[in-house]
Protein backbone atom coordinates (compact mmCIF):
# COMPACT_ATOMS: atom_id res chain seq x y z
CA UNK A 1 0.00 0.00 0.00
CA UNK A 2 2.54 2.77 0.99
CA UNK A 3 3.74 2.81 -2.81
CA UNK A 4 0.25 3.81 -3.81
CA UNK A 5 0.00 6.05 -0.69
CA UNK A 6 2.84 7.58 -1.51
CA UNK A 7 1.93 8.12 -5.04
CA UNK A 8 -1.09 9.72 -3.71
CA UNK A 9 -0.09 11.88 -1.90
CA UNK A 10 2.79 13.31 -4.42
CA UNK A 11 0.11 13.68 -6.83
CA UNK A 12 -2.09 15.84 -4.42
CA UNK A 13 -2.52 18.86 -6.59
CA UNK A 14 -4.34 17.14 -8.90
CA UNK A 15 -6.41 14.56 -6.60
CA UNK A 16 -10.21 14.83 -6.08
CA UNK A 17 -12.75 13.97 -3.47
CA UNK A 18 -13.83 10.49 -5.43
CA UNK A 19 -10.06 9.71 -6.20
CA UNK A 20 -9.80 9.64 -2.56
CA UNK A 21 -12.68 8.15 -1.29
CA UNK A 22 -12.38 4.99 -3.88
CA UNK A 23 -8.66 4.82 -2.21
CA UNK A 24 -9.65 5.24 1.62
CA UNK A 25 -12.40 2.87 0.41
CA UNK A 26 -10.66 -0.26 -1.20
CA UNK A 27 -7.71 0.15 1.33
CA UNK A 28 -10.15 -0.13 4.17
CA UNK A 29 -11.92 -3.26 2.57
CA UNK A 30 -8.29 -4.81 2.26
CA UNK A 31 -7.85 -4.24 6.03
CA UNK A 32 -5.23 -1.80 5.08
CA UNK A 33 -6.84 0.84 7.72
CA UNK A 34 -2.87 1.37 8.93
CA UNK A 35 -0.09 2.32 7.38
CA UNK A 36 3.80 4.07 7.48
CA UNK A 37 5.05 6.68 5.43
CA UNK A 38 8.68 7.83 5.28
CA UNK A 39 9.49 10.90 7.34
CA UNK A 40 11.05 12.77 4.45
CA UNK A 41 7.51 12.11 2.36
CA UNK A 42 5.50 14.56 5.77
CA UNK A 43 4.44 18.15 4.94
CA UNK A 44 5.50 20.87 7.40
CA UNK A 45 2.79 22.01 9.09
CA UNK A 46 4.26 25.11 10.62
CA UNK A 47 4.77 26.27 6.68
CA UNK A 48 0.93 27.18 7.56
CA UNK A 49 1.15 29.17 10.92
CA UNK A 50 -0.50 31.88 8.87
CA UNK A 51 -4.04 29.31 9.32
CA UNK A 52 -4.63 29.98 13.20
CA UNK A 53 -6.00 26.63 14.95
CA UNK A 54 -9.42 26.67 15.61
CA UNK A 55 -11.07 25.00 19.04
CA UNK A 56 -13.17 21.63 17.59
CA UNK A 57 -14.66 18.82 19.37
CA UNK A 58 -11.55 17.35 21.54
CA UNK A 59 -9.05 19.00 18.95
CA UNK A 60 -7.55 21.92 17.41
CA UNK A 61 -7.70 22.38 13.60
CA UNK A 62 -7.09 24.09 10.96
CA UNK A 63 -7.86 23.88 7.30
CA UNK A 64 -5.83 25.41 4.76
CA UNK A 65 -7.30 24.30 1.66
CA UNK A 66 -10.96 23.30 -0.07
CA UNK A 67 -11.41 22.24 -3.80
CA UNK A 68 -14.47 22.77 -5.65
CA UNK A 69 -15.33 19.27 -5.11
CA UNK A 70 -15.33 19.68 -1.35
CA UNK A 71 -11.77 17.56 -1.17
CA UNK A 72 -10.25 19.45 1.68
CA UNK A 73 -6.54 19.19 3.57
CA UNK A 74 -5.64 20.80 7.03
CA UNK A 75 -4.25 19.45 10.23
CA UNK A 76 -5.37 18.82 13.60
CA UNK A 77 -3.78 18.63 17.26
CA UNK A 78 -4.58 16.93 19.64
CA UNK A 79 -3.93 17.81 23.44
CA UNK A 80 -1.86 15.51 25.81
CA UNK A 81 -3.11 13.42 28.28
CA UNK A 82 -6.84 13.61 25.98
CA UNK A 83 -7.37 9.79 26.58
CA UNK A 84 -10.59 10.85 28.64
CA UNK A 85 -11.86 12.97 25.73
CA UNK A 86 -10.89 10.84 22.95
CA UNK A 87 -14.41 9.14 22.76
CA UNK A 88 -15.55 6.53 19.88
CA UNK A 89 -17.28 9.05 17.13
CA UNK A 90 -17.96 8.50 13.35
CA UNK A 91 -18.05 11.24 10.62
CA UNK A 92 -21.32 10.38 8.43
CA UNK A 93 -20.60 12.46 5.91
CA UNK A 94 -16.61 12.50 4.84
CA UNK A 95 -13.69 9.86 4.58
CA UNK A 96 -10.71 10.49 6.16
CA UNK A 97 -6.66 9.98 5.01
CA UNK A 98 -5.11 10.80 8.09
CA UNK A 99 -1.02 11.19 8.51
CA UNK A 100 0.83 11.25 12.04
CA UNK A 101 3.59 14.68 11.53
CA UNK A 102 4.81 15.28 15.43
CA UNK A 103 4.11 13.62 18.63
CA UNK A 104 3.04 10.32 20.05
CA UNK A 105 -0.86 9.08 20.48
CA UNK A 106 -3.25 6.11 20.25
CA UNK A 107 -5.77 5.42 17.50
CA UNK A 108 -8.50 3.15 17.06
CA UNK A 109 -10.59 2.59 14.18
CA UNK A 110 -13.28 -0.06 13.03
CA UNK A 111 -11.80 -2.39 10.54
CA UNK A 112 -14.53 -3.79 7.37
CA UNK A 113 -14.63 -6.81 9.42
CA UNK A 114 -15.90 -5.01 12.80
CA UNK A 115 -13.82 -5.46 14.80
CA UNK A 116 -12.05 -2.64 16.70
CA UNK A 117 -8.38 -1.89 15.79
CA UNK A 118 -5.84 -0.48 17.81
CA UNK A 119 -2.21 1.11 17.11
CA UNK A 120 0.17 3.27 18.96
CA UNK A 121 0.91 5.66 16.86
CA UNK A 122 3.69 8.52 16.16
CA UNK A 123 5.35 10.33 12.81
CA UNK A 124 5.03 8.73 10.13
CA UNK A 125 2.07 6.10 10.58
CA UNK A 126 -1.43 6.65 8.58
CA UNK A 127 -4.57 5.92 9.35
CA UNK A 128 -7.46 6.17 6.99
CA UNK A 129 -10.98 5.06 6.67
CA UNK A 130 -14.65 5.61 4.88
CA UNK A 131 -17.46 7.78 6.22
CA UNK A 132 -19.52 6.35 8.93
CA UNK A 133 -16.49 4.47 10.61
CA UNK A 134 -16.18 4.52 14.28
CA UNK A 135 -12.94 5.82 15.37
CA UNK A 136 -10.99 8.08 18.27
CA UNK A 137 -7.57 9.38 18.84
CA UNK A 138 -6.03 10.99 21.71
CA UNK A 139 -2.30 12.34 22.54
CA UNK A 140 0.73 10.81 24.75
CA UNK A 141 0.94 11.69 28.17
CA UNK A 142 3.73 14.65 27.92
CA UNK A 143 2.90 16.24 24.85
CA UNK A 144 0.11 17.22 21.51
CA UNK A 145 -0.27 15.41 18.34
CA UNK A 146 -0.62 17.00 15.30
CA UNK A 147 -1.63 15.15 12.13
CA UNK A 148 -2.32 16.14 8.51
CA UNK A 149 -6.08 15.10 7.80
CA UNK A 150 -7.56 14.75 3.91
CA UNK A 151 -11.31 14.97 4.22
CA UNK A 152 -13.67 14.04 1.62
CA UNK A 153 -15.67 16.86 1.99
CA UNK A 154 -14.68 18.62 4.84
CA UNK A 155 -18.28 19.16 6.89
CA UNK A 156 -18.12 22.34 9.05
CA UNK A 157 -18.24 21.55 12.88
CA UNK A 158 -21.77 23.77 12.80
CA UNK A 159 -23.35 20.91 10.56
CA UNK A 160 -25.15 18.60 12.80
CA UNK A 161 -23.71 16.20 10.98
CA UNK A 162 -20.36 16.88 11.46
CA UNK A 163 -19.79 14.10 14.39
CA UNK A 164 -22.25 11.58 15.71
CA UNK A 165 -21.30 9.33 19.07
CA UNK A 166 -21.88 5.32 16.82
CA UNK A 167 -25.08 4.52 19.24
CA UNK A 168 -27.09 6.84 17.70
CA UNK A 169 -25.72 6.78 14.47
CA UNK A 170 -26.38 3.34 13.73
CA UNK A 171 -30.02 3.80 15.02
CA UNK A 172 -29.69 6.90 12.50
CA UNK A 173 -28.22 4.92 9.45
CA UNK A 174 -31.02 2.11 9.86
CA UNK A 175 -33.95 4.54 9.94
CA UNK A 176 -32.55 6.98 7.33
CA UNK A 177 -29.92 5.28 5.57
CA UNK A 178 -29.69 8.18 2.94
CA UNK A 179 -28.60 10.34 5.48
CA UNK A 180 -25.02 8.07 5.79
CA UNK A 181 -23.63 7.68 2.09
CA UNK A 182 -21.04 9.84 0.82
CA UNK A 183 -22.18 13.50 0.28
CA UNK A 184 -20.75 15.66 -2.34
CA UNK A 185 -20.31 19.57 -0.95
CA UNK A 186 -22.93 20.90 -2.97
CA UNK A 187 -25.44 18.31 -0.62
CA UNK A 188 -24.16 19.46 2.78
CA UNK A 189 -26.85 22.17 3.10
CA UNK A 190 -29.53 20.35 1.72
CA UNK A 191 -28.62 16.89 3.98
CA UNK A 192 -28.65 19.61 7.79
CA UNK A 193 -32.22 20.90 6.56
CA UNK A 194 -33.36 17.54 6.63
CA UNK A 195 -31.59 16.44 9.60
CA UNK A 196 -32.97 19.90 11.18
CA UNK A 197 -36.77 19.10 10.31
CA UNK A 198 -36.19 15.72 11.35
CA UNK A 199 -35.18 16.42 14.76
CA UNK A 200 -37.88 18.83 15.34
CA UNK A 201 -40.24 15.90 14.44
CA UNK A 202 -38.48 14.05 17.36
CA UNK A 203 -37.16 11.42 15.17
CA UNK A 204 -33.53 12.55 15.15
CA UNK A 205 -31.74 11.65 18.29
CA UNK A 206 -27.97 14.04 18.31
CA UNK A 207 -26.11 14.52 20.83
CA UNK A 208 -24.68 18.91 21.55
CA UNK A 209 -21.45 19.02 19.99
CA UNK A 210 -19.15 20.53 22.92
CA UNK A 211 -15.88 22.03 22.51
CA UNK A 212 -13.03 21.02 25.03
CA UNK A 213 -11.79 23.41 27.53
CA UNK A 214 -8.22 23.34 26.08
CA UNK A 215 -5.92 24.99 23.05
CA UNK A 216 -6.56 28.59 24.14
CA UNK A 217 -2.67 28.95 25.03
CA UNK A 218 -1.82 27.57 21.52
CA UNK A 219 -4.00 29.90 19.83
CA UNK A 220 -2.94 33.03 21.84
CA UNK A 221 0.41 32.81 20.65
CA UNK A 222 -0.41 32.12 17.00
CA UNK A 223 -2.65 35.05 16.73
CA UNK A 224 -5.95 34.45 18.00
CA UNK A 225 -8.97 33.55 16.59
CA UNK A 226 -9.46 34.88 13.35
CA UNK A 227 -9.34 33.24 10.02
CA UNK A 228 -7.56 34.67 7.19
CA UNK A 229 -9.49 34.52 3.87
CA UNK A 230 -6.73 33.04 1.30
CA UNK A 231 -5.64 28.84 0.16
CA UNK A 232 -2.14 27.76 0.69
CA UNK A 233 -0.79 25.64 -1.79
CA UNK A 234 -0.41 22.18 -0.01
Amino acid sequence: MTDNLLSLLKNRQKLTKAQLDQFVLVQWQQGKHFDRLPLKALPDYKKFDAFPWEKIDCMLTKIVKQQEDGLSFGFDMFPPKSAAKGDMHVHPLSSRLITVLEGYGTAIVQTYKGKMAKKEVGPGDVILFPHATPHCFWGAEDAPMVVEVMLGPYVPFEHPLHTVCPKKAKVIAQDYPDLFKPCHVDELEQVANRVVALQAQGLVELSEHKVMEWGDEFIDVLGGYETPERVCDI
